[in-house]
């Protein structure tokens, strides 16, 4: 492959004395690049290794590629003094380094590198809540959001993350408060600022349980 393409940095290894193997979530999925001699003081590729960074690069058509050159799109090296917005940003790209080979990558990736950008100056839970739930597709699981998941009745009052999806009158005595930003999060497409608020604390605990229990992934929110 020789053209340029987009990703973000997920981690790096060592390669040999002074080089490394670059992970990066791109529109074609999860690859690996050898950045040669990256390591180097000086001269080095450290805009390509450093973890959350955006980049545009060339590499070689191998079955492990080497990066050929690269140029940087975005850093997000300003989080490092706000354990919040590094702890959204750990998750997310862990969540990136998990998703199946035959998604549809080149619908998401846009959608998660726009996001991971505004994490500088958004609301990082407001964030991390989005791309979570705007993710469940890609992993093949579907949260119930339109019909009560046990009657189908459409009178819904409730959401249950270990259930999996919405609850209706008859089938729940507690009225949630996150229901309809599950479906606003999950449906709408729109700018950050035009998705509503909440309490996030409280969607992020349903969202990490429901990646427990019907993905098996962690998600380590503070």
């Amino acid at each position: 492959m020789n053209n340029e393409i987009e990703g973000i940095i997920l981690s790096s290894i060592d390669y040999k004395e002074a080089s490394k193997i670059v992970y990066l979530y791109t529109n074609i999925g999860n690859i690996s690049v050898k950045a040669l001699k990256a390591k180097k003081i000086k001269g080095g590729d450290l805009g390509f290794i450093t973890t959350g960074n955006i980049v545009s690069f060339v590499m070689t058509n191998n079955n492990l590629p080497t990066l050929i050159e690269y140029h940087l799109k975005d850093t997000l090296f300003d989080l490092t003094t706000n354990i919040n917005k590094i702890n959204a940003l750990s998750n997310i790209l862990n969540i990136l380094k998990l998703i199946p080979s035959d998604s549809p990558h080149n619908l998401i990736y846009p959608m998660v590198s726009k996001y991971i950008s505004l994490l500088k100056d958004k609301n990082e839970k407001k964030i991390l809540s989005i791309i979570l739930i705007k993710l469940l597709y890609a992993f093949g699981v579907n949260p119930i959001l339109k019909e009560c998941i046990n009657c189908k009745n459409t009178n819904l009052i409730d959401f249950n993350p270990r259930l999996g999806g919405s609850l209706c009158n008859n089938c729940s005595n507690h009225k949630s408060e996150t229901l309809k930003y599950w479906k606003i999060y999950y449906y709408q497409k729109m700018e950050i600022d035009s998705f509503p608020d909440c309490d996030f604390d409280l969607l992020l605990n349903e969202i990490k349980l429901y990646y427990q229990f019907h993905l098996s992934i962690k998600i380590n929110i503070i």
